[in-house]
């Protein structure tokens, strides 16, 4: 039974990352496949260790929510946020349970490309979908701010439940990891990946993964790149040649930037309002909810209704009539609900991840972290499954690398 749980691990943690295409419910069962494997292994070997102290630092962002939660007065609602937070509980405790030849560079790259294969796939699909629905002529058709390939991806698209933004944020990671094996290892079949990914980014038009992607990109080949300074420049201007006409030709690039500058400094008003200014009447009223409650915070059940009454009160538009928008930055997220003491201690997580990555010396790992560090100043990244699932995989494959690291070093110092 031990080897063959042993060798169930690799397929089960492929399936967790199939999680892009998967609905909810079935993310969370290949998450309970895997942790009923471990208890089977666990039991199998005779190891009755269940629980690494180190690991509950990696779980405090649940426990930030969960205590938080204990002094509400509406459990219902309070459980909705617990139940979004489960992933930084359930997913740190059985990884670092999970024996950590599992998490060797080769594993790390199996599962890596099941999530690449997968991204391509969710590409292709969304290509040949909007195609298959919708005239060729419609393509460059633009409407506002917003191509019809976005408008159709965001609203008509019901086949994989994954928001746009989320997808794009994978595929940074994706485009990154493929482009180092080029640089590294001499894979020149990755840059398929990395085209792909760039243009299905660019053809989403979601603004701040693609200003993320092209700017990582960027520096990988300006400062990975270890060839000479004459071929880098080669690269270079190969690079921003094709960027360049990839930008030319996406339908609505231009005028999705451009509402930033004509949006930001104007207030939503009756029904004239879009993304941009949207956005920044969720951050007034946050910075509002901070200052008011920045010692004990409202609450997790209060939120919403705090930010909806803040938005009736200070902007004469519907926008938040039929949507209800949360702070679109987590870390606001925290620090309204929960107060200083609240915040404190997730900055305190952060800390402690950026230096464990910080150790690591690993590009991949820090560029991953920097990532979704930025992207929490602009939604309530880990509010999703999506987004704590994908977070919390990628986290402990690389520290469970770290540690499959230490461990050879150790034997090979006893040799």
């Amino acid at each position: 039974m031990k080897t063959l749980t042993y060798k169930l691990f690799p397929i089960l943690i492929c399936f967790v990352f199939l999680f892009p295409i998967l609905k909810e419910n079935i993310s969370t069962l290949s998450i309970i496949l895997l942790t009923l494997n471990l208890i089977v292994y666990k039991i199998s070997s005779n190891d009755f260790v269940f629980f690494k102290r180190k690991t509950i630092l990696l779980t405090i962002p649940f426990l930030i929510i969960t205590f938080f939660s204990l002094f509400s007065t509406n459990f219902k609602i309070s459980f909705a946020h617990i139940n979004h937070s489960l992933l930084f509980f359930l997913i740190p405790i059985v990884f670092s349970l999970i024996p950590k030849k599992l998490f060797s560079l080769e594993k790390l790259n199996l599962y890596f490309t099941t999530l690449k294969i997968l991204c391509l796939l969710i590409a292709i699909v969304y290509i040949i979908s909007f195609f298959v629905n919708n005239p060729l002529w419609k393509f460059n058709i633009e409407f506002h701010s917003e191509s019809s390939f976005r408008n159709y991806i965001y609203n008509d698209f019901k086949w994989f439940k994954i928001h746009p933004t989320y997808y794009t944020t994978i595929l940074i990671f994706c485009v990154t990891q493929s482009l180092l094996l080029v640089l590294e290892k001499k894979k020149y079949f990755e840059l398929i990946y990395v085209v792909c990914f760039l243009t299905i980014t660019l053809l989403l038009l979601t603004k701040l993964t693609i200003v993320l992607m092209l700017a990582l990109v960027l520096f990988i080949i300006l400062f990975k790149n270890k060839s000479s300074l004459i071929y880098k420049a080669g690269v270079l201007t190969a690079y921003i040649m094709a960027l360049f006409f990839l930008i030319q030709f996406t339908p609505g690039i231009k005028n999705r930037f451009l509402e930033v500058y004509n949006s930001v400094n104007v207030k939503p008003k009756e029904l004239a309002f879009d993304s941009t200014n949207i956005r920044m009447a969720i951050f007034d009223c946050s910075l509002k909810l901070v200052k008011e409650n920045w010692v004990f915070g409202v609450g997790f059940e209060n939120l919403q209704k705090k930010l909806n009454s803040c938005y009736k009160s200070n902007y004469n538009s519907d926008f938040y009539k039929n949507h209800d928008y949360l702070t679109h930055n987590y870390y606001l997220y925290i620090f309204i609900s929960t107060g200083l003491l609240g915040f404190l201690c997730f900055l305190f997580y952060l800390a402690n991840i950026v230096w464990i990555s910080y150790k690591s010396n690993l590009f991949l790992f820090r560029s991953f972290l920097l990532t979704i560090l930025i992207l929490c100043f602009i939604e309530d990244f880990f509010y999703r499954q999506y987004g704590v699932l994908f977070f919390n995989l990628i986290l402990m494959c690389f520290i469970n690398y770290i540690e499959y690291q230490k461990q050879n070093l150790t034997e090979t110092d006893r040799d």
